[in-house]
């Protein structure tokens, strides 16, 4: 477990020294000018400012898809996106494709920073870890999964208002490994699930006054099996927090 926790640990450095090392990148848009039909495309394509507009509002949705509201909300994105463009490819000039993308933009950003309030009545977590710190990395072993009937899981993490670091871009990380309990290494295992996000895709919460983040979501019965013994992994990286914090697994609507 620590060989496969402090992996883990180097990869993010790894990774995150290999993005400071980038030089600055000309803006592209998040379609190919090549491939170009429509004439708000072309001025798009041809105004560097247009392009930054693009990336900038590119990476506010893929943040927003990111996000572990659920399937309902994610199909009411990407609704919501396409009616966007088509709005967009309606503009007659440059300066109503510019205002679009700041209206876009400005929607999408409120939208990711905004605060889920959860019932806090009868909460009954699946699993539950006071966690005292978080120096950098902390690993959260042997979370017991089973269910016969699909079941939507999420991973909340409530911090102390003292604790409270806000990012700017990226963020803390948090990743996820499930596997059978059985599983052997050096085997092919009968199932395994990994998945991962980082600050800026979690869910701003709030719970009975605590404020926190919903880090993760996942649905058995569509990225784990059903009618199995599932046993869960969790790493949180990159965290700095002093005081200690709360961990809930709970269940939720699929």
């Amino acid at each position: 477990m620590k060989a496969w926790l402090s992996s883990l640990v180097l990869l993010g450095f790894c990774g995150w020294a290999s993005a400071q090392g980038l030089e600055p990148s000309a803006p592209t848009p998040g379609f190919d000018c090549g491939a170009a039909e429509k004439t708000v495309e072309h001025w798009i394509c041809a105004s560097p400012e247009l392009m930054q507009a693009d990336e900038r509002l590119t990476q506010a949705y893929r943040t927003a898809q990111a996000k572990p509201d659920g399937d309902a909300a994610i199909a009411a994105l990407r609704a919501a996106q396409l009616r966007w463009l088509r709005q967009r490819n309606r503009c007659e000039d440059v300066a109503c494709v510019a205002a679009a993308y700041q209206q876009r933009t400005e929607d999408l950003q409120a939208s990711n920073r905004r605060v889920l309030v959860l019932d806090a009545k009868g909460i009954a977590p699946v699993f539950s870890r006071t966690l005292p710190h978080i120096n950098d990395t902390v690993g959260v072993w042997n979370i017991a999964l089973r269910r016969a009937q699909p079941a939507a899981f999420q991973v909340e993490l409530y911090v102390d208002p003292a604790d409270v670091r806000p990012w700017t871009s990226g963020g803390p990380g948090v990743r996820m490994m499930c596997w059978p309990p059985d599983r052997r290494e050096g085997y092919a295992s009968r199932f395994e699930y990994t998945t991962r996000s980082w600050g800026d895709a979690f869910r701003p919460a709030e719970r009975a006054g605590q404020r926190g983040y919903i880090l993760l979501r996942f649905v058995l019965g569509k990225d784990l099996p059903l009618n199995e013994d599932i046993l869960c992994h969790l790493a949180l990286t990159e965290w700095l927090l002093e005081r200690p914090s709360q961990l809930y697994i709970t269940e939720v609507q699929p």
